[in-house]
């Protein structure tokens, strides 16, 4: 239920800062910023390492014993850190979650649930109703071997 309600709350913002009007300043592009790297904190790298390169098939652009690097799309990666040599610690809570915006979510869903993958929230079907005020996506929730949660979701109508 806590998943759930977190994933509303997230939906909700996402939304929300989608169609909130910006300034003149805020319309501004921001040319200094060359991508982003999401990074989660495993006790085993080792145990996480091939579901991001082998399962989801990303890149990896750095392989160092404690660090590894995999390439989402041109701008943006996730990292996997080993415990005790990153800023943060492994926590028993994961209050992050990796989304991901895919073109094809039922080949995704296909993908990850005939590896086994543990899929916390289910794909609906392409022709389920929507609830008032649901947001314009359809996908699924996924958890890494680590227990952190992986969304994927394709835009139902244009953010």
């Amino acid at each position: 239920m806590k998943l759930y309600l977190n994933m509303i709350c997230c939906l909700l913002l996402l939304i929300a800062t989608a169609h909130t009007p910006l300034s003149a300043a805020e319309d501004q592009v921001v040319t200094d910023i060359d991508g982003t790297i999401t990074f989660f904190y495993y006790d085993q790298i080792e145990a996480a390492a091939p579901f991001y390169g082998e399962l989801l098939n990303l890149p990896l652009t750095m392989d160092e014993e404690w660090v590894k690097i995999y390439r989402i799309t041109a701008t943006s990666s996730v990292g996997l850190v080993q415990q005790g040599r990153g800023f943060h610690d492994v926590a028993e809570d994961k209050p992050a979650m990796l989304s991901m915006v895919v073109a094809d979510v039922d080949a995704w869903y296909a993908r990850l649930k005939s590896a086994g993958a543990t899929i916390l929230k289910e794909l609906p079907p392409a022709d389920a109703d929507k609830a008032e005020g649901a947001a314009p996506v359809r996908g699924f929730v996924a958890e890494d071997p680590g227990g952190y949660t992986i969304e994927f979701f394709t835009w139902q109508t244009a953010p």
